[in-house]
């Protein structure tokens, strides 16, 4: 009966964790749409709902510490419920990259056009959301070379993130005028780095509970 009510309450806190990422995966693609149509509220909606995502960390991390009160769960059920809990604070900080991504789009909204939204943008925006969902796949199916697929392709992300640098670097060089803009624009492609980032440390929550180890272990125990 212990263990019925045991994987009752991980199916529970699963959905939650699901749910959660849907908004998050939700916020990026409204602020990739915001960006490319210009649509300040949009942007507005994006900035609102940061508000659910942080209630639904506080509810999932009580949904957490219940079942540790609650059925003292060791070995793989233990490791779900700390990389649920690691899992979780890395989603909620997304949300926090969308919404700071889309108070830039209400900010550029406003000004002249002198920038358009580059391609490798989109590129960095459509992989963090990808990364965000393959990374949540791979931790509630167990798929730790899944997990692993995901901080890979951080690099593509990394590599975006320079292009865009020096595109926008010459942009301030060549036309003092659009500096402001520009430097909006390096903000926005920084949060979406820093998203996918995040989606990294999910995909390293994920290989931990397949293979008990975290890959900054061995890391530390490298250096």
């Amino acid at each position: 009966m212990n263990r019925i009510l045991m994987n009752t309450a991980m199916e529970g806190l699963h959905e939650s964790m699901l749910e959660m990422g849907r908004l998050c995966e939700r916020g990026i693609d409204e602020v990739l749409s915001a960006i490319y149509r210009s649509d300040k509220e949009l942007a507005a909606t994006v900035v609102a709902r940061d508000d659910s995502i942080d209630e639904m960390e506080r509810r999932i991390e009580t949904q957490c510490l219940s079942i540790l009160a609650r059925f003292s769960p060791v070995a793989n059920d233990l490791r779900a419920v700390t990389a649920a809990m690691g899992i979780i604070s890395d989603l909620e900080r997304i949300g926090d990259q969308c919404a700071d991504i889309a108070e830039m789009v209400e900010h550029l909204c406003g000004a002249d056009k002198h920038i358009q939204p580059m391609a490798d943008l989109r590129l960095m925006g459509d992989t963090a959301r990808s990364m965000v969902h393959d990374a949540l796949d791979s931790y509630i199916g167990g798929d730790a070379e899944k997990a692993k697929g995901v901080t890979m392709r951080d690099d593509i992300v990394d590599a975006a993130l320079e292009r865009v640098i020096l595109h926008l670097t010459n942009i301030m060089r060549e036309s003092p005028d659009a500096v402001s803009q520009a430097v909006d624009m390096l903000f926005v492609a920084k949060y979406f780095e820093r998203i996918a980032d995040h989606a990294t440390n999910i995909g390293e929550w994920s290989v931990y509970l397949s293979t008990g180890t975290h890959p900054l272990d061995k890391e530390l125990r490298q250096e």
